[in-house]
């Protein structure tokens, strides 16, 4: 995986987090006005709660972010690494092959004289 797809990658995982973020913030607001709306808790009240609820999803969000780079992280590692294992495996497979054929030459020009 070359290192733009890579970045990529990483950069969706932040954009779906903040998109994610963004809409509960507007739910919570919502949800806070609601209750103002009806009584239930004065101005200051609203607003406090909206805070604190929206912190605590940014909080929520970061360490669900981290976590998913993290994860993407160690996959792409991985991958790398088994790519890295196959490439290595071919190029054997490769030079056995080329000895083999280089065998076989040799073999045919011997019985050729």
């Amino acid at each position: 995986m070359d290192k733009m797809t890579k970045v990529g990658i990483l950069g969706a995982a932040a954009l779906i987090g903040a998109g994610l973020a963004a809409l509960s913030e507007e739910r919570i607001r919502e949800f806070v006005n609601e209750k103002v709306d009806a009584g239930a808790l004065s101005m200051e009240e609203g607003k406090t709660m909206a805070e604190d609820l929206i912190s605590e999803i940014n909080k929520q969000r970061l360490n669900l972010e981290k976590n998913v780079v993290e994860k993407i992280h160690a996959t792409v590692l991985k991958t790398d690494k088994e790519l890295a294992d196959l490439e290595d495996k071919i190029n054997e497979l490769k030079i056995q092959e080329l000895e083999a054929a280089l065998e076989k030459m040799k073999s045919q020009q011997k019985t050729a004289k």
